[in-house]
């Protein structure tokens, strides 16, 4: 997972990360004020203009599958690629993966005093304990970045996973583990994460 980075738009790099990697991670700057059913639409075109570029099929071949409980699929005839979107704000994420499930994430560094308060107690019912006690234990601006990024690190699992949020539990941690997540770092204010499931 070396050198993992993100691309604006589908481009050649992208492209021959596909190739090279068997992944790729895409941005969208978004008009701003876009209606998220907007954003979905740009989004998945330019996931239809990925997989059409890397598998040389016309778009009537792409279709995309979304099942409740499930992270999307893509399929092109017995092709498969797993997918994960994510929208925060003016940006769209997309992470698509041609072996194995993958989930993206980005979360808003929201440094407002009220939220600094708010976060712990999110931290507390929905990540890991330690964690929990780590992002406590900061303040200001470090508290707010740092819940930010695992914030995105556990949703990126969640959506790999295609589960839904839920509070923290044992169980949870049990389905969880096994897997690869990456941080991105701050990115125009956010935090965006990456994570796959080891085969």
């Amino acid at each position: 997972m070396n050198q993992v980075r993100i691309h604006l738009r589908f481009t050649e790099e992208a492209a021959q990360d596909l190739r090279e990697k068997d992944f790729a991670l895409i941005s969208l700057a978004l008009r701003p004020g876009l209606p998220r059913a907007e954003a979905r639409k740009l989004a998945r075109a330019t996931l239809r203009e990925a997989v059409q570029h890397h598998f040389g099929c016309d778009a009537k071949a792409v279709s995309v599958e979304t099942v409740s409980g499930k992270a999307p699929l893509v399929k092109i005839g017995r092709q498969r690629v797993h997918v994960s979107f994510s929208y925060e704000q003016d940006w769209a994420f997309i992470a698509l993966d041609v072996r194995r499930p993958i989930g993206i994430d980005v979360t808003f560094i929201n440094h407002e005093a009220e939220w600094l308060e708010e976060c712990v107690r999110v931290a507390k019912e929905f990540l890991p304990p330690a964690i929990s006690r780590r992002i406590e234990g900061l303040a200001g601006l470090e508290r707010a970045t740092a819940f930010a990024e695992e914030w995105a690190l556990h949703e990126a699992k969640l959506k790999c996973m295609g589960l839904p949020l839920q509070e923290w539990t044992s169980e949870l941690e049990v389905r969880l583990s096994g897997m690869r997540t990456g941080s991105l770092g701050d990115i125009a204010g956010f935090m965006v994460a990456y994570a796959w499931k080891e085969n």
